[in-house]
């Protein structure tokens, strides 16, 4: 049985997205890209302008589940008010279309994809290009990751990632405690690849 897995990067001036599907010997990459709104446009346009573009991926791609980042520290509050503006818009479509949500701190994502939860953005997009066989590393930064998380939701357990989660991020604390089938799957495949 097949999934197809829509990965999502929130953020209002680049929003990534990525969509894979899984269900074979190896994960396919299906598509990715990055939504984009106006700096000097208001943030109620900018949100309706990711609202429609969402609306627009999940009718063309159909996704069975969708993986989304959730927001674990944020330094800075003013952006991550509006990470959580273009957050709460992409929750609120995928309700809208039935979707079911799972959602990953940027280490539970890193841990599962790079093999290590602390990975850099460049340790990330090298471990995607890998898994996925693409023939050049998506661009930008935030598909990457869209396409990361993707691949990480397309191994979450159904329940236990929800979104509202109140369970703090045990990958910081204890990265190979809970390490799944999917995860030593990825492990041995990146290590296939190194050789």
């Amino acid at each position: 049985m097949t999934m197809r897995v829509l990965g999502l990067d929130p953020g209002t001036a680049t929003f990534g997205w990525g969509v894979v599907e899984v269900g074979g010997l190896r994960p396919l990459y299906v598509a990715h890209g990055a939504l984009r709104t106006a700096a000097s446009a208001s943030l109620g346009t900018r949100l309706g302008e990711i609202r429609d573009e969402i609306a627009a991926l999940i009718s063309q791609h159909r996704p069975d589940r969708i993986a989304i980042e959730r927001i674990f520290t944020q330094a800075n509050v003013q952006s991550a008010v509006a990470i959580g503006a273009s957050r709460g818009i992409a929750l609120l479509v995928a309700a809208d279309h039935g979707v079911e949500v799972v959602e990953a701190t940027p280490s539970e994502m890193k841990r599962v994809v790079a093999g290590d939860g602390r990975a850099t953005k460049g340790m990330v997009t090298k471990a995607i290009t890998k898994l996925l066989a693409l023939p050049v590393a998506p661009t930008p930064d935030d598909a990457a990751d869209a396409l990361a998380l993707a691949l990480w939701g397309a191994g979450a357990r159904r329940g236990e990632q929800r979104v509202g989660s109140s369970r703090l991020d045990r990958s910081a604390a204890a990265p190979r405690a809970t390490e799944r089938g999917f995860d030593r799957a990825v492990r041995a495949a990146l290590r296939a690849n190194r050789t």
